[in-house]
């Protein structure tokens, strides 16, 4: 018996874990991501016979690095409160418990087929229906009259952390100071505050045989996030997708496709932010932000005990490599029409 099992035999009846369709006997299977920046220990648990996960558990990989997992399930509780449950296609939180130095997340499990590279290829339009209304159902969670600090709160502070990960370099440094120059009149704008996912992309993303998406992994999530972040960090990916774009410099064209001069994400965008009673003049605005933004979240998802000293040549390279560092610089450098 894993320790999944263990903790799960523990709490069976407290957490009436047979509602959930699980028996004396199931199946845990442990998977164990391999993405640098993944911090968890995750476990698909299975009725006996079933085909189809009932239950996912997460823990975190080192002792004491619980703020992921704790943070994903007060935000999925957030999130169904403030939409009265209506958001559709999101984990369900089982339980937390605090094991020793292990917090221990258990959700239900979404099911469907991945929304993976080839399957938005084959559909990119009914790619794009799902995620547009997605993020709409999303709620706004401050309106903007009592949202005065956000851009201190979402880019700011964000890229001071970002910057303090490699205080002597240059570029970093630079590509700051440009965002914030660039950034000048958005700062200053009116901009409600909105929840928002932040990771919206494979492999998080599935679709059930009715059509629906389905939205998994939201420790990055936010209560007040920026209004189009989640819409443009899941087009980008539909573009990589569409035109199978797996290196650097290929990601960068499948960016220009999409957001660049009558670019295909616009229309989609521009209708989003109408929506948020967004102004849409500040779209290119957004997207700069957008990707200063979840590059400066490198400062979080390598949080870790392994993680090198601030400053070293082993943390610049992560930082350089990073997918969401290459596209910030540029949209920084190459500026948006």
């Amino acid at each position: 018996m894993n320790f999944i099992d263990s903790v799960l035999r523990e709490h069976y009846g407290e957490w009436e874990l047979a509602a959930f369709g699980l028996g004396a006997e199931w199946t845990s299977v442990m998977v164990t991501p391999q993405f640098t920046t993944s911090r968890h220990v995750v476990g698909l648990v299975f009725a006996a016979g079933a085909r189809s996960p009932s239950l996912v558990v997460k823990v975190p990989r080192c002792p004491g690095d619980n703020e992921g997992v704790q943070r994903e399930a007060e935000m999925l509780r957030q999130l169904t409160a403030l939409s009265g449950g209506r958001v559709e296609g999101i984990p369900h939180i089982v339980a937390t418990l605090e094991v020793g130095e292990h917090t221990v997340l258990v959700e239900t499990a979404l099911t469907g087929a991945p929304l993976d590279p080839d399957k938005v290829a084959g559909d990119l339009a009914g790619a794009v229906t799902l995620g547009v209304d997605f993020v709409a159902a999303l709620p706004c969670t401050r309106q903007g009259a009592d949202n005065r600090d956000w851009y201190e709160r979402t880019v700011e502070r964000p890229l001071e952390a970002l910057a303090a990960l490699l205080p002597q370099d240059a570029e970093v440094s630079a590509l700051v100071d440009r965002t914030h120059e660039l950034l000048g009149p958005l700062r200053h704008s009116t901009l409600p505050a909105v929840f928002e996912h932040a990771d919206l992309s494979h492999p998080n993303l599935l679709v059930q045989a009715d059509g629906r998406l389905q939205v998994m992994d939201w420790e990055r999530s936010s209560l007040y996030g920026i209004p189009g972040h989640d819409l443009i960090f899941y087009l980008q990916y539909l573009s990589e997708s569409s035109d199978m774009a797996f290196s650097r410099v290929a990601q960068l064209a499948a960016f220009d496709k999409a957001f660049g001069h009558g670019g295909w994400a616009l229309t989609p965008l521009r209708e989003h932010l109408a929506l948020r009673s967004v102004d849409p003049e500040l779209l290119p605005l957004l997207v700069i932000a957008t990707w200063a933004r979840s590059a400066s979240t490198l400062a979080y998802r390598l949080a870790s005990e392994d993680v090198p000293v601030p400053g070293s040549a082993q943390l610049r390279a992560a930082v350089l490599a990073d997918r969401d560092f290459w596209l910030w610089r540029h949209v920084v450098t190459s500026g948006l029409n």
